[in-house]
């Protein structure tokens, strides 16, 4: 496949001569690249580690008024000054290059198309050297005993829960309420609205209702 290159060689070019893309050219939006602070030093320790990738991975430049706008690779003009470099490798692209292009490759640059199987990272690869170049694991998630032992229940398993203030197996009936109004209505109905907790002893709002309270106040209705 043939195509028609709008790049120079690699120039070593004075970072005093490179700008970063702040929107200064018309038709080019201010770079939105940005990364998070431990990402940005993780970055920071790749170029330290591995200098020569930047010339495998080199910066693509505009010229404009003698100087040169970074199209890609401004976070990583930015590392590079931190850490003292005075130049760096770069591609400079043609001046007659459309402006349309140059947003084509500012984009194309910050866009991932793949994904990285992290099974296999995690597997077959060193996840300490992973880590070092930048690679990122989401942390496991705590292993929640509640959640495993809901999900295995079924209708054969399922059993009654124990109340504590008995501390034996006691036949419960559930009341569903789609709504505050006729849950509201049912506690006072059933004069629920201040019981004595059978947890803690002290009188307040409870879900709970001794068989007994309920058949004085069902009876009394019927009165």
């Amino acid at each position: 496949m043939m195509f028609n290159s709008t790049m120079t060689e690699i120039t070593n070019l004075a970072i005093s001569l490179l700008d970063f893309n702040k929107g200064q050219l018309v038709g080019l939006p201010k770079n939105p690249r940005f990364f998070r602070d431990y990402r940005y030093e993780a970055m920071k320790k790749s170029i330290q580690d591995s200098p020569e990738m930047l010339e495998l991975r080199e910066l693509i430049v505009f010229p404009m008024n003698d100087r040169y706008i970074v199209v890609c690779g401004n976070l990583r003009l930015r590392a590079c000054k931190e850490l003292g470099y005075t130049e760096l490798p770069c591609k400079v692209l043609d001046a007659s290059t459309d402006v349309k292009k140059l947003r084509e490759y500012a984009t194309k640059d910050n866009v991932n198309f793949g994904e990285n199987d992290l099974d296999v990272m995690s597997n077959e690869w060193d996840k300490t050297e992973l880590a070092d170049w930048g690679v990122e694991f989401e942390p496991e998630k705590p292993k929640d005993e509640f959640k495993d032992r809901f999900d295995s229940l079924n209708d054969d398993t399922a059993v009654y829960p124990l109340i504590p203030k008995y501390d034996e197996k006691h036949e419960l009936f559930i009341i569903e309420s789609a709504n505050e109004v006729d849950s509201n209505w049912l506690r006072e109905r059933l004069g629920m609205q201040r019981m004595r907790s059978y947890k803690t002893g002290k009188v307040s709002k409870s879900n709970v209702i001794d068989i007994k309270d309920v058949r004085i106040a069902l009876e009394g209705e019927k009165k």
